[in-house]
């Protein structure tokens, strides 16, 4: 009753300090075993943040090292063959001349017949 006096009289700061001044008349009796209570019930999950602006990208490093020069090919004697299409004395060949993806992603080939010739070995 006191403190609703002097929050009357004095406002908030009145009922601050009747609260302070009597403090041990405002409690109320320990209950009887003073042990905690069971937990309440789980609270609803947060949402995630959204994600940041992205950084700018770092300055380039430094080039690394030339890498080890490739090994020399075997020499072998290997003669030159001709490649023709029209009246084929040798072997017939198809050979892929172009690729391209549709909107489907299918790949479309396109093929052509060649004629693989042999030159003449010198006795």
């Amino acid at each position: 009753m006191a403190t609703c006096v002097l929050a009357l009289v004095f406002g908030f700061g009145g009922a601050l300090g009747a609260v302070a001044a009597l403090h041990d008349q405002l409690q109320g009796q320990q209950g009887a075993d003073g042990l905690t209570g069971a937990p309440g019930d789980a609270g609803v999950a947060g949402s995630d943040g959204k994600n940041g602006a992205r950084g700018a990208h770092g300055v380039a490093g430094t080039p690394g090292k030339p890498g080890k020069r490739g090994k020399a090919a075997p020499k072998t004697a290997v003669s030159a063959t001709d490649i023709g299409t029209a009246d084929c004395a040798g072997r017939s060949v198809e050979v892929v001349t172009k690729a391209r993806l549709t909107k489907g992603k299918q790949l479309v080939v396109i093929k052509k017949g060649i004629c693989l010739v042999s030159p003449p070995t010198s006795p």
